[in-house]
């Protein structure tokens, strides 16, 4: 049981630091899926998106892998290549929104996090939240108070010390 219950912890507190990022690289995987199973499907070129790359804004590309690039903000992926010369290639892409979208919200929340973690809101609703469970002593309340404090109980008035005062003489031997 217990082993169970550190399991459980260990796992809530490991999804907390990175479960964000396994959520994002499992829909970004499924968002992959479906459009090589639409490219293998057919599409056709009225569809398409077509890219001119020269040597000029070759640089503007930021590939991912070897069949899917960022241009311009936009994720494309590769359909087929058609080269005009050396210099010049026509990329016909079809344009994948719904990954370009995912990673803009991933990269919002990111910097929603940092933002977060950089103004320490979350320590400051944290020990607001403290506060309401065991508030902490107000300026009132401070060791330099002017107000009385007064005990639960009076020990002096029940407290009868042991005493060997003779309270009176001793008794007489009678024979």
């Amino acid at each position: 049981m217990k082993n169970a219950t550190a399991f459980f912890l260990l796992f809530i507190f490991s999804f907390n630091l990175g479960g964000s990022y396994v959520i994002f690289k499992i829909q970004q995987h499924q968002i992959r899926r479906e459009i090589i199973h639409q490219i293998k499907k057919g599409i056709s070129e009225k569809d398409l998106t077509r890219i001119t790359v020269s040597s000029e804004n070759e640089n503007q590309l930021i590939w991912k892998d070897r069949e899917e690039f960022s241009y311009k903000g936009t994720m494309y992926d590769i359909v087929h290549v058609e080269i005009l010369n050396e210099n010049t290639k026509v990329y016909h892409c079809i344009s994948d929104s719904q990954e370009t979208n995912l990673i803009a919200k991933y990269n919002k929340e990111l910097q929603k996090k940092r933002k977060d973690k950089n103004n320490r809101t979350n320590s400051v609703k944290t020990v607001k939240f403290l506060q309401k469970i065991n508030p902490l002593p107000q300026k009132e309340e401070v060791a330099f108070s002017n107000k009385v404090i007064r005990p639960n109980y009076v020990y002096h008035e029940n407290y009868a010390s042991l005493s060997l005062e003779i309270s009176s003489p001793p008794p007489k031997q009678v024979l």
